[in-house]
């Protein structure tokens, strides 16, 4: 039927009535009576634009696609005896029974197929959820001489809005290509959410699924499209439901509201709001709001587009992370007890348009709440409270989860991976040096577990089973930067260093580490000792990685056997960790360092300051690691005391080195304190010692040292004991041991001497023998000089000196008109062995006469002299002549004659070198005259080796010389 007056167009059928010539009767009194209406298309779906820029639109024409037909079925009551063959009579629908379509169960069929349907929005299907009337004008109405648009309006039979259920979706029609208000999810969760469908128990009992329906605040329908203002609201599926709706092949619905506003079948607004979680586990909405926008085109005129504005609302603000939660080590990985955002609603975010397919029925996935103007994250700001009830505040970014999509882990975990650099920026948050917990702290040491946190770095792990936490996955903490104050004084480098958590804290907890680890370092910090920090005794520079409650801050001397027991690390793995130490400014203490006992591992648990001070005074109490620890000042001030301690048995390192140390009962002790406040500034005071010592030099030397001791205190200057310090030679050197006890206390002169300084130590023995005279044999000058020089100074090894007599004061032999002498001197150093050697020896013979009148000598000598210094070699001999003649004291005649020949090497080069000088003097009364010849003559050696260059023609043969090798020339 088609009126032009007011544009009606419905299609009128009729079941089990006939028309008797007046009038339309039943044709079976008993049979259902029924008339059939159909109305056109209701709904026009429309395109959603992008984002629109007024200043410069530029969008065509916009894709929309009509929804079918609408049908309405009317009853025709019992009372109503006959219709008129009108279309008045025919739309006179307020005396007839809207009828809707039952409630169908799943796996049950309608006993009654035929009902009202409307589709509404576009491919989804309503139907009538209780009794409705239908109220419209039969004929145009006209009263200012305008015609009407034909309309009938829906109205709850009992007043008040109309309860619409949805039925379907339609899913049989060609697919929508582009972004539209509604998706094909939207249209499942409102058919699931509205359709009263219900499951049986094990107990064979019915239970209702989460269902209501929707309301029609308004519902016109016309020839042009319907004018629609329709609401629904939903309470939050509970987990269970969420399995009931798998058993009866649905999905659990995300959505929890939905707004719509048309005219004349044109969508003016649309809300649809999904349930779903942040990645903390905060419940939240996503709102998407769909406006109809009204902008100015330069071509077109004024032209309205629907555009699309989604935001995030937070359900509830604060969550408490527990037992309960989730976590795969009890929550130890999490430093925070209570997430708190105070984001409420955030500002337009980018659209998701991925969520938007009307052939893809799948819920919307987890994503990366990012913000409208651009492509940045919404920084959400989140208020967090650690294990001592510390509050810190840091805005991050985070994920929204649909609640359907809360136990895909998959997808929850592609979203944090770590391949991207956009994800590594998303996960590292800057806390700006707020001071937190990381780990709860013991109960008699509060705030031992707190940093000062410059970031941390957030990571997705999987959930444990058996929490309560909605999500598949749960936020915890992969890692952080912190400052470890402990270090800062000893470290090279200052500020904040990476850390993850301890394997044992994460796995077992802080009680099942001997020392209460819960930090690891990521790279293990070197302690840098200057020698005046640690008194010279020793740099124990070790490699610090493990920071505890009980003990501060320690190597990583621990390992996890299989059972899940912390014992001590091998002994090869502990002396890794002293590679750059040294005892005694140039022994390598890693070399020295014993294997630590699983007893020594647990008095770490109880390592106070009371506890520290004992075992530092008891002579058998060990401290097995060095421990670096800070507290808070007991004399209020309010300033912090750094203390670095170790106590540690020394092992004899392996047989066969050059320089051996004996320390089988060594005990090495260190304890450093720098104590810093306002009112003091920074005071550090030093304590070291070495007990029971001793040092085997070459051979041919040992030092025992029972107690050395070093001590500074600001205000003084460093104090340097050594006590029971022995010198004795060994081996060839043997016998001045021999001639100490031999000869009287008096013939030594000095004697042995010892001087300790904070440098290092120097000791030796200076013995000068006596003349001794026998006969025509006389032998004097002869000393025995050694030193041994011990330094404290990392870039300084040990010296070993030795002499018999010295260069300026050589020894004196004579025999009868023959003499000679000579001196000889070695320095040896335990780096380069050797460093200077040096020594001579000549020999020769004179014979004077005088006969009154004339008188004369003459004098022969000969000598060998060698040295060697920096690796420079000299070896020379020479040959001196000398004599003279005087008659009557008048005149005199002196001739000298000299010949040398030396023997130089530098590196490969030698050198021999040959000199001679002729010296003649006349000397007449008061008149005298000298003349001198010199001759000088050198040899060079041959330069050594030819180089690789030299062996071959590299024109002619260097191309077959690397075929040789198959190389590319």
């Amino acid at each position: 039927m088609v009126r032009p007056a007011d544009m009606l167009v419905v299609d009128i059928g009729l079941v089990n009535l006939r028309f008797d010539g007046r009038r339309l009767v039943r044709r079976e009194p008993a049979a259902p009576t029924l008339i059939l209406v159909g109305l056109p298309p209701q709904h026009v779906l429309e395109e959603v634009a992008g984002r629109l820029d007024p200043a410069t639109v530029s969008l065509g024409s916009m894709k929309a696609f009509a929804s079918g037909a609408s049908q309405l079925v009317f009853s025709v009551p019992p009372e109503v005896d006959g219709l008129e063959l009108s279309l008045d009579s025919l739309l006179d629908w307020e005396r007839l029974v809207p009828m809707t379509v039952p409630v169908v169960q799943p796996g049950t069929t309608a006993t009654v197929p035929t009902g009202s349907v409307l589709e509404f929005p576009t491919r989804l299907l309503l139907t009538y959820d209780e009794p409705v009337n239908w109220v419209c004008l039969p004929e145009p109405h006209s009263p200012d001489g305008r015609t009407g648009l034909w309309h009938a309006r829906l109205r709850s039979e009992r007043g008040g809005d109309a309860l619409l259920r949805a039925l379907r979706r339609v899913d049989d029609r060609a697919p929508v290509s582009v972004q539209v208000p509604l998706s094909a999810s939207n249209l499942e969760d409102l058919v699931t959410l509205t359709s009263r469908a219900e499951v049986i128990d094990a107990a064979g009992a019915p239970i209702m699924l989460p269902s209501a329906p929707l309301r029609a605040e308004l519902f016109i329908a016309t020839p042009l499209g319907a004018s629609v203002h329709l609401h629904g609201a939903w309470d939050d599926v509970s987990p269970g439901a969420t399995t009931q709706f798998g058993t009866i092949g649905r999905k659990s619905p995300d959505l929890v509201a939905y707004d719509h506003i048309t005219g004349l079948g044109r969508d003016q607004f649309v809300r649809v709001v999904t349930r779903g979680f942040l990645s903390t586990g905060h419940p939240a909405l996503l709102v998407s709001e769909f406006k109809r926008l009204f902008v100015a085109r330069p071509d077109d005129g004024i032209v309205a587009y629907l555009q699309r504005e989604d935001r995030i609302v937070l359900r509830e603000p604060e969550v408490h992370y527990g037992e309960r939660t989730g976590f795969a080590h009890q929550g130890r990985e999490m430093p925070f007890r209570v997430l708190r955002v105070t984001d409420r609603v955030t500002p337009p975010l980018r659209t998701v348009w991925s969520r938007n397919d009307l052939d893809q029925p799948e819920a919307l996935k987890a994503f990366w709440v990012e913000l409208q103007d651009g492509e940045r994250d919404h920084q959400f700001t989140v208020l967090a409270t650690d294990h001592e009830g510390r509050k810190v505040s840091f805005t991050t970014p985070l994920v929204f989860v649909p609640a359907s999509r809360a136990g895909d882990w998959d997808e929850l975990r592609d979203r944090y991976s770590q391949s991207e650099t956009s994800v590594r920026d998303r996960v590292e948050r800057s806390l700006g040096g707020q001071v937190m917990a990381m780990a709860q702290p013991p109960a008699d040491a509060p705030g031992s577990t707190s940093h000062a946190v410059g970031k941390l770095a957030f990571a997705m792990t999987r959930k444990a089973d058996g929490g309560d936490h909605p999500l598949a996955g749960t936020l915890v903490v992969s890692g952080a930067e912190v400052r470890v104050p402990a270090l800062e004084q000893f470290a090279p480098t200052t500020g904040d260093v990476s850390v993850r958590f301890n394997d044992v804290y994460r796995d077992r907890g802080m009680t099942a580490h001997p020392a209460g680890a819960y930090l690891d370092l990521v790279d293990a910090v070197g302690l840098d000792f200057a020698a005046e920090k640690v008194g010279g005794v020793a740099r124990p520079n070790a490699a610090v990685k493990v920071i505890t409650s009980q003990a501060g801050v320690v190597p990583d001397m621990f390992r996890t056997d299989p059972t899940g027991v912390v014992d001590a690390a091998p002994v090869a793995e502990i002396r890794n960790a002293f590679g750059a130490a040294k005892l005694l400014g140039f022994i390598d203490l890693g070399d020295l360092v014993g294997p630590v006992a699983r007893q020594d591992l647990d008095r770490l648990k109880q390592l106070g300051d009371n506890e520290i001070q004992r075992m530092l005074d008891d002579e058998g109490s060990l401290i097995p690691v060095p421990v670096l620890r800070i507290r808070d000042l007991a004399d209020g001030v309010g300033g912090k005391e750094l203390r670095y301690v170790w106590k540690a048995g020394l092992t004899p390192p392996e047989p066969g080195d050059a320089l051996l140390l004996d320390v089988s009962r060594a005990v090495l002790t260190l304890d450093a304190r720098t104590a810093v406040s306002k009112e003091a500034g920074q005071r550090t005071s030093i304590e070291g010692r070495l007990r029971d010592v001793a040092l085997n030099v070459a051979g041919v030397a040992r030092v025992e040292i029972a107690d050395l001791r070093f001590k500074a205190v600001p205000g003084n200057k460093p104090e340097v004991s050594a006590s029971g310090l022995e010198l004795k030679f060994l081996g060839e050197l043997r016998f001045i041991d021999t001639l100490r006890n031999a000869l009287p206390a008096d013939a030594f002169g000095s004697g042995a001497y010892v001087d300790v300084q904070p440098s290092g130590i120097r000791t030796g023995y200076s013995l000068a023998l006596p003349a001794v005279g026998v006969g025509v044999f006389s032998l004097a000058n002869v000393s025995l000089n050694l030193e041994l020089d011990i330094p404290f100074e990392p870039d300084r090894a040990i010296a070993f000196r030795f002499s018999v007599s010295e260069r300026q004061r050589p020894f004196n032999v004579t025999v009868s008109l023959f003499g000679g002498g000579g001196y000889f001197s070695l320095l040896v150093d335990a780096e380069e062995g050797i460093r200077a050697a040096e020594g001579a020896i000549e020999f020769g013979g004179g014979a004077a006469l005088n006969l009154g009148v004339a008188s004369g000598g003459v004098t022969v000598m000969a000598g060998v002299r060698f040295e060697v210094l920096d690796k420079v070699v000299k070896v020379g001999g020479y040959l001196r002549c000398n004599g003279f003649l005087c008659v009557l004291g008048i005149v005199t005649v002196s001739v000298d004659f000299y010949l040398e020949l030396t023997y130089e090497k530098h590196g490969n080069q030698s050198v021999v070198r040959g000199r001679g000088t002729l010296t003649v003097s006349v000397r007449i009364a008061f008149f005298s005259k000298s003349v001198s010849l010199s001759l000088e003559r050198s040899f060079s050696g041959a330069p050594g080796d030819p180089s690789f260059v030299d062996c071959f023609d590299r024109e002619t043969h260097w191309e077959d010389y690397c075929l040789g090798f198959d190389a590319d020339p």
